[in-house]
């Protein structure tokens, strides 16, 4: 018989209840949970308005949103598909918070990579209601700016808030569920530029710990200069913010090795090798033991000691002579350098840098899309290079 499908998302304040009420029972009572309580059995202090919080018009409902369950499902619809029975690929049209949510239970802690494009809040976009902007006096209202009777309040508020508080309520359940979502080990990519780049900051090491965050990544975006701007500065990059689920995790591999220097001209049995510099960073009277000669042992031709030492001290330069390690000049007016074996190269790749590559513009993804669609569906499209590399 075919199982019936459900019609409701699992309501997961509920289940993060029922998690605090199996390790603290005492302070869960007809499924609301004491936090005063919770607080005192945890060895902490309520410090009030003292705690360093980032908040906003909003947060509050922004929080429980994310918990909130849903009456909706998944609808397949193999005739709309390609390959229904063998594609290895889901492609879900929704709200997409609804479908957040109801993923969850199929895909809860088994995703190892999420890429999202949210709306930059810039005004100019339509497909979103992009520009999040709330009316001073609504904004003021709802932030308390003002008391009951009309007088305003002794509280230092950003004015400029208004503008970012809707923006944030939209990005934080969404934030919550996708990390419910990831692996212990996953990562999510979320693009973003100057507009929203700090709020998106401090909401993600909310959500995700200040501690997971990895690397906020650079890319050229723009080709051709701005010269529109009011400020006289073209602003030619966007950010690609990066955290983990857990830290400790090593969730880049790094970059891949350029192995082409290494060769063997000599048939040395340790196998390809390439030269390394030898020259030290030091001066004499900071680091007197790497400061001396060299003389080589088979010719007795003397080398000078460099200006700033060499790398090594005499004990280890003496052990790579040992071994044939070391590379000798023709003349004493040359400089030893060190072989360097491909073999004893680490497995810990190079790291990745956090300025991506040149060529990665919004143009080039335009033309993917109109070659791809026959037309222009939407402006600021991601090339596919960009997500590839990440």
């Amino acid at each position: 018989m075919m199982n019936k499908p459900k019609f409701e998302t699992t309501n997961l304040t509920a289940e993060n209840v029922t998690k605090i009420a199996e390790i603290f029972p005492g302070v869960v009572t007809e499924g609301k949970v004491n936090f005063d309580l919770l607080r005192s059995l945890l060895g902490d202090e309520v410090y009030g308005d003292e705690a360093y919080e980032f908040t906003w018009v909003g947060k509050r409902a922004a929080i429980a949103e994310a918990g909130r369950p849903i009456r909706k499902t998944l609808r397949p619809c193999p005739e709309e598909s390609k390959n229904w029975d063998t594609t290895e690929n889901l492609y879900i049209e929704g709200d997409n918070l609804d479908v957040l949510k109801l993923l969850q239970e199929s895909y809860l802690g088994k995703v190892k990579m999420i890429y999202i494009d949210p709306p930059y809040n810039t005004g100019n976009d339509f497909i979103y209601r992009d520009n999040f902007t709330r009316d001073k006096d609504e904004y003021d209202q709802e932030a308390g700016v003002y008391d009951e009777d009309g007088d305003r309040l002794l509280r230092n508020t950003e004015s400029n808030g208004r503008f970012h508080s809707d923006w944030c309520s939209m990005m934080y359940p969404r934030l919550v569920l996708a990390r419910n979502l990831l692996r212990d080990d996953g990562v999510i990519f979320i693009s973003i530029d100057d507009n929203e780049v700090a709020q998106l900051r401090k909401i993600c090491d909310e959500v995700f710990g200040e501690s997971n965050f990895i690397a906020q990544l650079i890319w050229h975006s723009r080709q051709n200069k701005d010269n529109r701007n009011i400020s006289g500065v073209s602003i030619d990059h966007e950010y690609i913010i990066c955290y983990t689920k857990q830290s400790g995790q090593r969730s880049f591999r790094g970059t891949e090795r350029k192995t082409d220097q290494y060769t063997n001209p000599d048939n040395d049995p340790r196998g390809a090798w390439t030269s390394a510099n030898m020259v030290g960073l030091a001066t004499a009277d900071a680091r007197p033991n790497l400061h001396y000669d060299l003389i080589n042992p088979n010719t007795g031709i003397k080398y000078r000691c460099p200006p700033k030492g060499w790398r090594y001290d005499k004990k280890t330069m003496r052990k790579l002579i040992d071994e044939d390690r070391i590379l000798w000049p023709e003349t004493p007016e040359g400089r030893p350098r060190k072989k360097t074996f491909l073999a004893d190269l680490s497995d810990t790749l190079p790291g990745f840098s956090s300025i991506l590559e040149d060529g990665l513009y919004t143009n080039t993804a335009t033309k993917e899309i109109t070659f791809l669609f026959g037309g222009h569906w939407f402006d600021f499209p991601k090339p596919v290079n960009l997500l590839r590399i990440i």
